[in-house]
């Protein structure tokens, strides 16, 4: 996807298409080094996500930087910010809806695994109590 200069390589990474589920995960709070304990990376995969003019077309990437944003944006939406940060995406219908015809509630983006890759994002229906795979992508 061809991105404008001075944008850094989160504001490229979240354009891409079926990544509108993830939340922006403040500078702050991937910049703390208590947030990273625990997650393997090289420092140029850091260098790299936290770059503020990251040009996709010029600059090197190492490739482990989308699993290592996946990573800390898992831990970032279970603190009180990352809640209310997806409360708000949840909100505004930045998510599925069920899609059964009789129900149209808002649904959740769920990862049915832990292990990097494994498999699909799903959408939890609270009104079904029931999960889908996604409609959009």
């Amino acid at each position: 996807s061809c991105r404008q200069n001075n944008s850094s390589w989160i504001s490229w990474f979240l354009g891409i298409k079926g990544h509108e589920y993830l939340c922006r995960v403040p500078i702050d709070y991937i910049q703390e080094t208590f947030n990273q304990m625990g997650l393997e990376y090289f420092t140029e995969t850091l260098q790299v996500i936290l770059n503020p003019g990251f040009d996709s077309s010029l600059d090197w990437v190492f490739g482990d930087e989308e699993k290592w944003y996946g990573m800390i944006h898992a831990r970032y939406i279970m603190s009180e910010r990352g809640l209310d940060n997806m409360h708000q995406k949840y909100e505004r219908g930045d998510f599925e809806v069920c899609p059964k015809l009789s129900c149209r509630q808002k649904a959740l983006p769920v990862g049915p695994s832990g292990v990097w890759v494994k498999s699909n994002v799903k959408f939890f229906c609270p009104h079904c109590n029931d999960t889908h795979p996604h409609q959009r992508h």
